[in-house]
């Protein structure tokens, strides 16, 4: 959050925001289903809709993109 605030962008945090989790390529069995295991990766996100050229500034905090390519939420 202190990285957009450096660029002025202000936001309001929303459902969503957060932690991230990603497979960690195991599962375990729960009440007779097999589901697959996740951990957090670290530290704290926001989701962004972005209009136009993203600053260079938040390249480094990118983590995902969709399946276009776009840079997305993070």
């Amino acid at each position: 959050m202190s990285v957009l605030g450096e660029i002025g962008i202000a936001f309001d945090t929303v459902s969503g925001d957060g932690i991230i989790r990603k497979p960690t390529g195991e599962t375990a069995e729960f009440e007779g289903e097999v589901v697959a295991l996740t951990c957090p990766v670290s530290g704290y996100h926001v989701r962004l809709i972005w209009r136009g050229e993203l600053p260079r500034s938040l390249a480094p905090y990118l983590v995902d993109r969709d399946a276009s390519g776009e840079c997305q939420s993070h």
